[in-house]
């Protein structure tokens, strides 16, 4: 009895755990890549029962699926990258061809097989780009090397966007921007944040994802997570008619995947230091304003378990010294602290008598009028350290 009872609750563990990975995957869709198309004979005549696989160059993960009566096929599900097609069918050669998948891409992918042996094999060498002719939506893809070779203000990549048509910088000083310190959006505040405006529409009307996860700050609606620059294999921006499966802003989605590991070791690492002693003087300045700037890291990735487990990791540090602009407040003199405000120009009264007080002298006043919880409150207000008595 005990034996049944343990077998269900396994069983009914392994059911929920089963159900919430598929769950999680079934989220995590947005980033993937599809391939699509028919496999015909020399003819024109299309092949039913062909055996299509995709295969990654860098990890060794498979995908197969079978032709239908109708000649077409689909594989689901790839990640981003570089993919080898293998077309197999009796009687007809084995045709093998490259091809590199990018970030929720759509290809339109048609074989065309030769009669003859299974064991002759077919290579196509040359890697076309693909047209997604299976959807709307308008946009441009970022490489990760564009984000690691071209200039970029602070490495923050998201200022590659704008190369794509109809994507512009947004209201300088937006929430979506940082500046002023914001506390939601801080961490981009001197390099331009996640303000970006496509084809005219706000800076918080964009959707943000990170490998096909929700990355949106909920507070002022701008990027919760900074992709490192050296961390991104690459990026979509769609900038009109994105798919149903998106939504959630009327802007642009701008959409991130990350680099993973694959069957060999590979890393990089990255000095950036900025210094005002190697700055020159602004023209209309009398002196530099100091600024030290110093952003550091790496990344390192491969197998765990050739073709089957991969681990990958980035770290970006960032040392950084801005001076605070000037500001002033009014705190009171060491004199009011002892109830003397002789150095105030306007004449106070007794609320009590209605009776002008003699030289501003509140210490002076019968009754002990000064207040003892007021005085220890004055202790958290620091003493001035410039003269007067108004923003001292």
């Amino acid at each position: 009895m005990k034996s049944e009872k343990f077998t269900k609750l396994r069983q009914s563990l392994c059911i929920a755990i089963s159900a919430a990975i598929f769950a999680v995957a079934g989220f995590a869709q947005t980033e993937s890549a599809r391939i699509q198309g028919t496999v015909s004979d020399a003819t024109g005549s299309v092949v039913a029962g062909a055996t299509v696989t995709a295969r990654s160059v860098g990890t060794g993960r498979e995908s197969s699926t079978v032709t239908n009566g109708e000649g077409f096929y689909t594989i689901l599900a790839l990640q981003p990258g570089r993919y080898q097609i293998e077309v197999t069918q009796t009687n007809f050669k084995k045709l093998q061809r490259e091809v590199t998948l990018e970030v929720a891409q759509n290809a339109a992918l048609d074989f065309t097989l030769e009669t003859g042996e299974v064991s002759e094999t077919v290579t196509v060498t040359l890697d076309i780009p693909q047209v997604d002719t299976s959807s709307s939506a308008l946009g441009e893809v970022v490489q990760g090397r564009e984000a690691v070779e071209l200039p970029l203000n602070g490495r923050n990549v998201l200022e590659l966007a704008r190369l794509s048509p109809g994507v512009t910088t947004g209201i300088p000083g937006g929430f979506a921007s940082g500046v002023g310190n914001n506390a939601e959006t801080y961490r981009g505040g001197n390099t331009g944040g996640a303000a970006i405006s496509v084809n005219g529409q706000r800076t918080q009307a964009n959707n943000f994802l990170l490998d096909g996860v929700d990355n949106n700050e909920s507070l002022v609606n701008t990027i919760n997570i900074f992709p490192s620059a050296e961390a991104v294999q690459e990026f979509r921006v769609q900038t009109s008619v994105a798919q149903a499966e998106f939504g959630r802003g009327g802007g642009g989605i701008i959409n991130s995947v990350t680099k993973s590991g694959r069957n060999d070791f590979y890393g990089s690492a990255f000095l950036f230091v900025r210094n005002d002693n190697l700055d020159a003087r602004p023209t209309f300045n009398n002196d530099k304003s100091e600024f030290r700037r110093g952003q550091f890291g790496g990344t390192v990735g491969g197998p765990i378990w050739k073709d089957k487990l991969f681990f990958f990791g980035d770290y970006e540090g960032l040392r950084q010294f801005l001076p605070f602009g000037q500001e002033t407040a009014t705190v009171p003199t060491a004199r009011m602290r002892t109830g003397d405000f002789g150095e105030l120009p306007q004449q106070l009264t007794d609320i009590l008598t209605g009776l002008p007080i003699l030289n501003n002298r509140i210490d002076l006043l019968p009754g002990n009028r000064m207040n003892q919880v007021a005085l220890r409150y004055l202790q958290a207000f620091p003493l001035p350290n410039r003269p007067g008595i108004f923003n001292n």
